[in-house]
Order: C-alpha cells, then structure tokens, then sequence
C-alpha cells in the first residue's frame, strides 16, 4: 500500500487567528468523533451533500444572501480547523470566508445533471478544511426556470438529517429574506456531540476488541461465519473514490411498500436493508442459509441532554450492525429481524460505543491511522451499510416556487464498499446508492443497486 496522503496546511490567503489570539469560547479541540471524521476525509473524501429542485424565477444574488444569512445563523458555519506540524492535535477555528456557491448554466435540459455534479465533484472532492468554512453549494440551471440547488459539508460537522434541515433554511431564506441584515449567532461554539452523551455514556470504557471477542459479548451474535461484501480488489485508503447511482420510488410504489410495513410488522428501513442482504447474497452466489452484517447509522438526538433541534448542526448519528440470516424465499423474516435488532441494540446503548471506543483507541492524525483504518477494513462489523433518515418534511410549495425531490447522499470514504442513504420528501423515497470505485465495479454496483430495489417492490407486491 503506498503512502497516506496527508495535508495540514493552512491557506496562506485567509486570516485564521492562532488559538492564542482566539476567544475560548469561539473554538475548541475537535472531539474523538470529529477527529475521525476529519482524518478519513484526509484519506478518502467524506463529504455530505443534500439536493432540492425549484421550478420558478430564481435569483442568484437572493441565493447567495440567503446563504450569508444561513451562515449568520450556524457558528460551525464560520469555521475552519487547523492542526499541528504533525497533523495532530486538530482544532476549530473562526474564518470570515462566506459560503462558496457554484454555478452551472446548462442551455439544454438535463434532468438528473444533479447526480453527475454530486457523483464527479461533491463526494469526489474534499472541502477546503484549511481555509474553511466547511461547506460549500451549487447552483445548477437549466431552461424553463428549473434549477438544483446542492448544498455539501464534511462529515465531521454533518450528518443526512442537519443537512436537509440546512438545505430547507437555505431555500426559506432565499424566498422570504429577513427584513434586515441578519445578526451573527454569538457565543460559544457547539460542544462537542460527547460531551452531550446521556450521563451512564460519558466516557464509558471501550474496547478495540477482536471480531470474535465482540461477537462472545453480543447477545444477539451467531455461530459460524458471517458474511461480509467481498471487494472486487483491494484499493489503497488514500485512493478510495465515492461513486453514486441514484434510484427512487415513487409515490404509488411507497405506499405499496409502506403498507405492506405495516402487514408484516417490519420497518420501511428493514425491509430496505434485507432487500440490500438479499442483493449481496445473491451476488456472492452464496448457498443459504448463510448470515450477512449490514450496518445501520441511527440518530441520537432526541437521547441527548440538553437535545439539539433538528436545525441544530452537528453529526448525531452512529451506526449499529445487525446480523441477519439469508432467506431468499422470506424477505419479511429478514426485515422483521433487522427492526427488532436494531431497536434491541439501541436499547442497550450500542449506538454510544463507536465514541467511547474513538476516544480510547482512534488515531491521532493521518500518519499513525493505518492499523485503526486496517482494523476497521478487516474486522469491522460491516463493510455495507444503508442510512435512512425516514421523512423529511420539506415544503412543496414556497411563494411562486414548486419544490420537489430533496433528499441527501453521504460519502463512504474507508469505512465500506457499499452503501445506501435513504430519505422521503415530497411523496417519493431516494433511494441514493454509493460504492468504492474499483473496488467494486460499476457494472457490480448497478447490479445491487438494481436487485436490492427489485427485490424491495417484489416483496411489497406479495399479498
């Protein structure tokens, strides 16, 4: 494997102020969470990006103050980081550097142009953590007043949740301004996501414990192996690439699905990830019965003390890993499996683990990751994963405005090869696949994309 790439300069062109010239309470250490966060960007992008389509006149100067004021409103949106020499020891600081926005002028229609903006750039290139802020937007516009708005920030002040929240003030903004210039939200920067653990979760013991002693302590663990999707190569860290296919259901196919939920007792998310163990399976030719892990990223917010509201950024998100038999004649088994697990698992607090086992054994920086990095890559839990965030509530109609298709895709960078973000806006559920190129090939990645989303409405047409 060769060498890690790493970058801890800052950009001569923007005035950062050391820590000693900054007030404490605009800026702080970044935490276990972010940190990592922060360095496996380094390594492979990790980035967030939300997307929504207008159907009307839109402004570019109105666009552009609205992010100004949404910035205004957000302290970890006037932030950059800086570090060590030694790419240690990273921290928040403020920069006066406005939100960038991109624009794209298309003079023919290209209806899903969005996808190729978020799959070549967004979760290709990373944000400019040196210079900050730490995100960044696109405007793209086609003929007939039509355009896609995209917004994007790192994974470490981000999660799917924040950023559609961040997406609907943005556009709120834009069509109803403030009747004066907006006032720049003072005070302290948001503590860091741990230090808002319940009580019995606050620096709690963690362990880098081998797979099979983990699997020793899990109730819910099975015997014999447990499979996991295999890459096609292996790709160095430093050259791993997000790539997305985009696919959704429609109005009618969700209700099909959502009802069908509700006969069967499952979750619309345990249905979606047994659909996706079915596809791997499948793919892998595996004889049945055989057990798979996929990974489920949960939200912690409303288990926080104080809770932050929905608008609040941050990355309040954590993932568990649920075991489940293959049973390609019984997808609700499957499904029904996944809901009870992952809520079993939420209530002894594993979604809180990740943190405490970051705190005790995450790396540093870049150059001292690569055993936690090979760690995660050959005895993590899971190596696919689907995050579904459920339904947004994301208006239709602002002013003269039609609005339509919000939904969010979250890099992968070195924690997987393939994976899902999953969200329901506007009558329609996105279901946004990503994978590691090469490392899974493009013909591969459409072909589970494919299967897992046929394999979803099959099951949801049965009676």
């Amino acid at each position: 494997m060769g060498p890690f790439r790493m970058d801890t300069s800052v950009s001569s062109s923007v005035p950062i102020p050391s820590a000693t010239d900054t007030p404490a309470e605009v800026t702080r250490p970044l935490s276990p969470t972010e940190r990592w966060y922060w360095i496996a960007d380094q390594l492979s992008t990790l980035n967030v990006s939300a997307r929504v389509r207008i159907e009307g006149e839109l402004s570019t100067v109105a666009l552009r103050r609205a992010l100004a004021a949404l910035q205004a409103r957000h302290p970890l949106l006037r932030l950059a980081i800086t570090a060590s020499a030694s790419g240690t020891d990273p921290r928040f600081l403020p920069t006066d550097n406005p939100i960038p926005l991109r624009e794209v002028i298309l003079t023919q229609s290209e209806d899903t142009r969005w996808v190729r903006e978020v799959d070549e750039q967004e979760l290709a290139v990373s944000i400019d953590w040196g210079s900050g802020p730490l995100a960044r937007a696109v405007l793209i516009t086609q003929p007939g007043h039509i355009h896609d708005l995209v917004i994007t920030v790192a994974h470490c002040i981000s999660d799917g949740t924040t950023l559609l929240s961040l997406l609907r003030q943005w556009v709120r903004l834009a069509a109803e301004p403030p009747a004066a210039d907006q006032t720049v939200a003072s005070g302290p920067v948001r503590p860091a996501v741990e230090d808002l653990f319940p009580a019995r979760y606050r620096g709690g013991p963690g362990g880098l414990s081998d797979k099979n002693a983990a699997d020793e302590e899990d109730p819910g663990a099975v015997q014999g192996e447990v499979g996991r999707l295999t890459a096609d190569r292996f790709v160095p860290f430093h050259q791993r690439r997000t790539r997305l296919l985009h696919r959704f259901l429609a109005s009618d196919a969700l209700e099909n699905l959502t009802l069908a939920c509700k006969r069967e007792g499952a979750t619309v998310h345990g249905v979606l990830a047994a659909a996706m163990v079915s596809a791997v399976a499948r793919d892998a030719g595996t004889p049945s019965p055989t057990h798979f892990t996929i990974g489920s990223p949960v939200s912690f917010r409303d288990e926080l003390d104080p809770p932050p509201s929905q608008d609040e950024v941050g990355p309040y998100v954590s993932a568990v890993h649920s075991v489940v038999q293959h049973r390609p004649d019984d997808l609700w088994s499957m499904a029904r499996s996944i809901t009870g697990d992952i809520a079993e698992r939420r209530q002894r607090g594993e979604h809180f683990a990740g943190a405490s086992l970051l705190t005790d054994h995450g790396p540093a920086g870049v150059a001292d990751s690569e055993p936690f990095v090979r760690f995660i890559e050959e005895h993590g839990p899971f190596n696919f994963f689907i995050s579904n965030i459920g339904r947004f509530d994301f208006p239709d109609t602002l002013g003269p405005w039609q609005l339509s298709g919000a939904q969010f895709v979250g890099g992968i960078s070195v924690v997987g090869y393939f994976a899902a973000s999953v969200s329901t806006s506007h009558g329609q559920l996105s279901w946004n696949f990503t994978y590691i190129d090469e490392a899974i090939s493009p013909e591969r990645a459409e072909r589970l994309a494919d299967d897992s989303v046929r394999i979803a409405l099959e099951a949801a047409r049965l009676d």
